[in-house]
């Protein structure tokens, strides 16, 4: 009997674990929706935070569309460059003692408590030039570069968003902009922290 059970227990633990991980992945339709909801509040929030008209919200965001694409697609470059710092310096620090790079996105001890990152240990990385150029300045060029990049977009329609509203207006959008993404993140972090509890 103990045997029969061991043996099926052990054929039905892949099933189980499978299980577990389908709910914890959301499929891409789930992940689209959510996104889209997500927007449709943003702009709902901003619409009435800054006080637009049907007419200027007409010109408004379309453009503030056009910019989110273009930030998204820097955002997405220089995350992919972060993530190849990490995969050079996790080589090179490999067999090193000390600190190995974490993984792109790694929070680095940020909790529902508090933020720990101060207390976290320091990643160092040696800045001194070492004949021609190597493939860590390349990346970190990129990285840096891409915040130049950034910058020019949001710029650029800076300019384009007075043409349209008023400075006090575009300063009251750049304000909700923020307060609705703190919210976002507050609420991302308090239902993980629920889900963290529920295990």
């Amino acid at each position: 009997m103990n045997r029969s059970f061991i043996v099926m227990f052990l054929c039905l633990m892949p099933l189980w674990a499978f299980a577990q991980e389908e709910r914890m992945h959301k499929s891409d339709q789930e992940r689209k929706a959510e996104r889209e909801a997500v927007q449709a509040q943003k702009i709902a929030f901003i619409t009435q935070e800054v006080g637009l008209t049907p007419a200027e919200a007409e010109k408004f965001w379309p453009l503030y569309n056009e910019m989110d694409r273009k930030v998204v697609g820097i955002v997405r470059k220089r995350n992919s460059t972060k993530a190849s710092m990490y995969r050079l310096l996790k080589s090179e620090d490999d067999g090193k003692q000390g600190k190995v790079a974490e993984p792109a996105g790694s929070s680095q001890g940020r909790t529902a408590a508090g933020d720990h990152r101060d207390a976290a240990e320091d990643l160092v990385i040696d800045i001194q030039a070492k004949g021609p150029s190597g493939p860590i300045e390349e990346l970190l060029a990129a990285y840096m570069n891409s915040f130049q990049e950034e910058n020019a977009i949001r710029m650029d329609y800076h300019k384009k968003f007075l043409q349209i509203l008023s400075a006090a207006r575009v300063a009251r959008y750049y304000l909700a902009e923020e307060r609705f993404n703190n919210r976002m993140i507050r609420l991302f972090i308090e239902e993980k922290v629920q889900q963290e509890k529920s295990r």
